[in-house]
């Protein structure tokens, strides 16, 4: 690194130098790549001719007609700057727009916005995940060929750069959320409005004031003045998370994506909003004004909901309710559920009213795994609906809103509950983390240090734990991520098995390990043995294959043991995120 400042300093002195020797001087002209590449069809042409009424599917492009190679030519619409478009290139020209699915840490560099691109398609594949055209590679979508990403080296291979990234020659599609809606109808507005760079103007956000994202992918609606939504989905690791949904009415700019059989629009940047009113945390609109209430957070006298929802805080204080739902997914704005018929056990809504039907006067609740999980979650306990709940607990965001989480004690109808204690041993564990997007009942974590937990997160269908220090502030982040307890007397297989998958991000202190422990507790556990798992490697910033752990031998533990992944990172300029799935104990 000194040598490399030294001489660009000295080349600077020298430019310098000679300017002031020679009025005359003139720095040399930049020199702009130049593809020999010939476009022979259009993007609609492409994406016509390899379109299929099929969700998920995988083609080879061939030939164009008259026997040379199918070559495409577009200008990046794309950035991943922000790193809310990732693993993405998007291309533009006067036909539509085209999503290339490629591996790469070189976005940033190479492909900027306005640069021209020709790609040579032939012998790529081309196809749809979820709905969504892509050029790319062929992977599985719930064990069915689907589109993935292919590899920088194979891109590099068919891709070539034309001149200076001209962003003028860029094309933003003004559209309204009805003709958005209408495209879907038929394929030609599909082929010519996916992945276009769109602006829709005059919308407001449901939830001004909250974080565009969590700790997970999160979606933000915004509305127009039909009541017509779209879905602003933004990355956890785009830099502009942390940013607050404006309130009021504005525009917003971003790539209209698909997923399923709905639009997603990405946001390139946070520039993609514009005209809003800047918002104050934790703002809604129009919310009726709830009264304060006079609770104390004390038993006998608990905070009501509205005090809650109005920034009342505290840890272990009591809050007073009705369960009156439940909550599916990420969000909570779409994913609010006014019903019994719950598939999640983790959580349930409560309301000052058990009439309530509207989440600006609700309050998610996270249900921890345990006694309390047990007999509250509506899941198992579908009678719990409508009635009044005393809940003991740390008021807290959840769902990126006023919440309730550690729950340790309750009262439902006036009965009293037991406080959370030891989780009962199984026998064998079979978790693919796929029934919720959070921890499963009897999973806990330890934190012994760091301000970063495991989380449940999804990524194309699939869901897994996962760990990164990645916008954490108080590191060393040395977190644990433990099984129930599992009694060995009685297994017979005594095997552990798992998959891992991990992205580096150029990290020089994170790590991953995997152990048997004989408490719950890893600084009180007495049998602390280190396990030697197959696990990935990476020379890259992207995310590894899964990659399976072998079988690793138990049978030497006879009593209740605990397989716990331990996550551990100094102080480091970027942090890896390591993911666990498919745990499987005593149970080949």
């Amino acid at each position: 690194m000194k040598k490399t400042t030294t001489y660009i300093a000295a080349a600077l002195m020298g430019a310098m130098s000679l300017s002031g020797c020679n009025d005359n001087f003139e720095l040399p002209p930049m020199v702009y790549p130049t593809s020999n590449l010939k476009a022979n069809t259009t993007i609609a042409q492409l994406k016509t001719e390899y379109w299929s009424t099929e969700r998920n599917y995988v083609k080879e492009a061939g030939l164009a007609a008259n026997g040379e190679h199918l070559v495409v030519k577009g200008r990046v619409i794309s950035e991943s700057a922000s790193g809310n478009i990732y693993n993405s290139i998007v291309i533009q020209d006067e036909t539509g727009a085209l999503n290339i699915a490629v591996r790469t840490n070189k976005l940033e560099q190479s492909y900027l916005f306005g640069q021209e691109i020709l790609v040579d398609v032939t012998a790529l594949k081309i196809g749809g995940y979820n709905g969504l055209m892509q050029l790319g590679a062929e992977g599985t979508y719930n064990g069915a060929p689907s589109m993935t990403f292919m590899e920088s080296a194979i891109f590099e291979e068919h891709a070539e750069l034309n001149g200076a990234p001209q962003a003028s020659k860029c094309d933003t599609v003004v559209a309204t959320l009805d003709e958005i809606e209408a495209a879907k109808a038929n394929q030609e507005g599909l082929i010519k409005m996916q992945s276009q760079l769109v602006r829709i103007e005059n919308l407001t956000f449901e939830e001004p004031g909250q974080p565009f994202a969590t700790d997970q992918n999160t979606n933000r609606y915004a509305k127009d003045a039909n009541g017509k939504r779209i879905n602003v989905r933004t990355s956890s690791y785009a830099t502009f998370k942390n940013d607050l949904v404006p309130a009021g009415t504005g525009n917003v700019t971003g790539i209209l994506s698909y997923y399923g059989s709905d639009w997603q629009l990405l946001l390139n940047d946070i520039s993609g909003v514009s005209g809003f009113t800047p918002a104050e945390p934790g703002e809604k609109p129009d919310q009726p004004d709830q009264p304060a209430g006079s609770g104390d957070g004390t038993e006998a006298n608990p905070f009501t909901v509205a005090q809650v929802k109005a920034g009342a805080t505290g840890t272990e204080v009591w809050t007073k309710g009705y369960i009156v739902g439940w909550v599916e997914g990420q969000t909570l704005s779409t994913g609010a559920k006014f019903n019994a018929q719950a598939t999640v056990q983790s959580n349930v809504l409560i309301a000052d009213s058990k009439d309530a039907a509207d989440v600006a006067v609700c309050v998610p609740v996270q249900l921890p795994a345990g006694a309390v999980r047990s007999a509250l979650n509506l899941q198992s306990n579908p009678g719990n609906l409508g009635k009044e709940v005393l809940l003991k607990g740390n008021l807290e965001k959840y769902f990126g809103t006023a919440g309730i989480k550690t729950v340790t004690d309750y009262k439902i109808d006036g009965q009293g509950g037991e406080p959370a204690g030891p989780v009962e041993a199984v026998v064998s564990i079979d978790q693919n983390f796929d029934a919720s997007t959070s921890l499963p009942a009897g999973w806990s974590q330890v934190q012994v240090s760091g301000d970063k937990t495991w989380y449940v997160t999804t990524f194309q269908e699939n869901n897994y734990a996962a760990m990164t220090g990645y916008k954490g502030t108080k590191p060393p982040f040395d977190q644990w991520l433990l099984t129930p307890p599992v009694d060995m007397s009685k297994a017979t297989d005594k095997v552990l098995s798992f998959r891992t998958q991990f992205a580096p991000y150029g990290s020089k202190t994170s790590v991953f390990e995997v152990y048997v422990l004989n408490d719950a507790d890893p600084a009180k556990a007495t049998v602390k043995d280190k396990l030697s798992p197959k696990l990935p490697t990476s020379a890259t910033s992207t995310y590894s294959d899964w990659v399976e752990s072998g079988e690793l031998d138990l049978s030497k533990y006879t009593g209740t043991v605990y397989v716990a992944f331990r996550y551990y990172a100094t102080q480091d300029a970027n942090y890896a995120t390591w993911c666990v799935d498919n745990v499987k104990v005593n149970k080949k």
